[in-house]
């Protein structure tokens, strides 16, 4: 009995040599990569396992050696090895052998690697070894015992296994490292963020110190953490960032950033100069002044939260930009001040510009006879330059308005209008003004009105003209005296303005020829002249828009033959 204990003493030192002798010709000798090994009966089998590297690193590949010696008296064959492993652990494909020699292996699920063949053990051949290989994996727990077994699968009733054969491995957890950032510059009273970036992968907690006193914490994401810090004084300052460590990877402390914080800067005062209202289109000047004057910086206008233009530079405490607002309306104006070395950036309390469109100055013409005949209408016309988009003409006789006011139409307003009572009437006319158009008002002229003889004969006055015309066009103008008349004239007028020369009237009519040499809206009226006996009259207004001549073009190039033939 003691003799056969001595045998297995020495084979389990034979075991061990040829371990270590396997595991150094891996190149895996170093401290760094020490193996471990155990030895443990299992039924009439012992297990003598020895690990590359006890203490491997995720991505390492170890190798694993089981020397087994047969201890009974009979002669089994054996038909499979049996590998225990933790999950985290890969095999290695086509890394098994048994007796040095390659060997059908079935890798039966995440924990299992199986062996399979014959082999025939007596008490003159107890001993047998098998190899096999794995990759450490990045998922395998940290500074834990991994525990890994053995078994094997013999006829006569001899299989024996034992999951928990062992040695165990450990994977350490990785080394990490750390540096941290300060970014801006630290200055009093305000905010730098403190950054610090670690070992790709590594999660948990960064414990921020300035002078060895903690600051803060700050949570790893993708790599980096970060607090914001915000000193208090002016004085010197060293910045570490200490990784906590996590399951996989230990702490680490970067190193010190330092320097000195600076003093706070300036508290600034941002006054805005702008007119209550300007004119659509028209520039006006914002100033900003800034006080205690920077020495540099530069100053952004806004309306409302629109910027005006780019920011301008601030020169001896102000800053000025001549602005055009393109809309009407109230207008928030406010200026930011961005800030310098040594000085807070401000923002002024908000101006409000009441920007209007600013009408244009109109002036009216008043048009009237100079004689007229109680109880006969008359025709008095305003004509409003420029010519207005809206708006009406309001006629007075000596400050009493006469009818209602009469829209403009083509710059002319004209009203029918019958003098009640003789004598001597003072006649105006005043626009209402529209929008873009200022109000105007025409010098009064004097209407002598007398009263009409029995025998005089009232008439009545009637033009025709076109709707439209083309620029330099003419156009008939007809006007028509009711009742007929053979004797007169009759004056036709584009606005105030005397088209040409007075046309006699004959059947009762008369006719003009005209082409109007501008386009746009022209008011046009006739106004009869009378004869012994016959009173005159005037015509209302007729509005003939006039078109400016379009460009015929080339005509694809045929000239004078492709309009000679279509």
């Amino acid at each position: 009995m003691q003799n056969r204990k001595l045998r297995r003493l020495a084979a389990a030192a034979s075991t061990a040599a040829m371990a270590a002798g396997f595991a150094a010709s891996l190149g895996v000798g170093a401290a760094s990569a020490a193996p471990v090994s155990q030895s443990t009966n299992s039924g009439d089998w012992t297990f003598n396992r020895t690990i590359s590297n006890g203490t491997p690193a995720p991505g390492e590949t170890i190798t694993v050696t089981n020397n087994i010696r047969w201890n009974g008296g009979l002669a089994p064959t054996i038909s499979s090895f049996k590998d225990y492993h933790p999950a985290c652990l890969t095999y290695v494909a086509g890394s098994s052998r048994v007796t040095g020699k390659t060997v059908t292996t079935n890798v039966t699920n995440t924990t299992l690697v199986t062996m399979t063949g014959s082999w025939i053990r007596s008490a003159v051949d107890r001993n047998i070894d098998y190899t096999v290989q794995y990759t450490v994996g990045a998922d395998c727990g940290r500074d834990l015992a991994l525990t890994t077994g053995a078994g094997i699968s013999a006829n006569q009733g001899l299989s024996s296994e034992n999951q928990t054969a062992g040695p165990s491995l450990t994977v350490p957890k990785s080394a990490s490292t750390s540096s941290v950032a300060v970014s801006p510059a630290p200055k009093a009273g305000a905010a730098s963020t403190l950054t610090a970036t670690v070992t790709a992968g590594a999660t948990g907690t960064v414990e921020f110190a300035d002078n060895g006193t903690v600051l803060g914490t700050g949570t790893v994401n993708n790599g980096t953490a970060t607090y914001a810090w915000t000193p208090s004084a002016a004085q010197p300052y060293s910045i570490t960032a200490k990784y906590l460590g996590d399951a996989a990877y230990l702490q680490s402390t970067s190193a010190p950033q330092t320097g000195t914080v600076s003093a706070p800067d300036v508290a600034t005062d941002t006054a805005l100069a702008a007119p209550e209202t300007a004119n659509n289109g028209a520039p006006v000047d914002l100033t900003a002044t800034v006080s205690p004057a920077p020495a540099g910086g530069t100053v952004q206008f806004k309306d409302g939260a629109a910027n005006i233009g780019a920011p301008v530079a601030v020169t001896g405490g102000s800053a000025t930009l001549s602005h055009a607002f393109s809309t009407d309306g109230a207008h928030e104006v406010t200026a930011v001040y961005s800030g310098a070395d040594g000085f807070s950036g401000s923002t002024s309390a908000a101006r409000t510009v009441t920007v209007s469109t600013r009408a244009a100055d109109t002036t009216t013409a008043l048009t009237a006879p100079s004689h007229a005949k109680t109880g006969v209408a008359v025709s008095i016309a305003a004509t409003v330059d420029p010519a207005p988009n809206a708006g009406t003409v309001q006629f007075l006789d000596g400050g009493t308005p006469i009818g209602d006011p009469i829209a403009v139409a083509g710059s002319v307003a004209v009203l029918a209008h019958t003098f009640e009572t003789a004598g001597s009437h003072s006649i105006t006319a005043v626009f209402s003004g529209a929008k873009g158009f200022a109000t105007s008002t025409a010098a009064a002229a004097t209407v002598q009105v007398a009263v009409p003889a029995p025998n005089e004969v009232a008439t009545t006055t009637a033009l025709a003209a076109p709707a439209t015309a083309g620029e330099n066009e003419a156009v008939t103008l007809t006007a028509t005296v009711d009742p007929a008349q053979n004797g007169g004239t009759v004056q036709f007028f584009d606005g105030t303005t005397a088209i040409g020369g007075p046309v006699a009237v004959s059947g009762g009519s008369a006719t003009l020829s005209h082409a109007f040499a501008s386009a746009g809206a022209h008011g046009v009226t006739a106004v009869y002249s009378g004869t012994p006996g016959v009173l005159g009259s005037s015509s209302d207004a007729r509005v003939v828009n006039v078109s400016a001549p379009t460009d015929p073009g080339t005509g694809g190039g045929t000239g004078s033959l492709g309009n000679l033939f279509g």
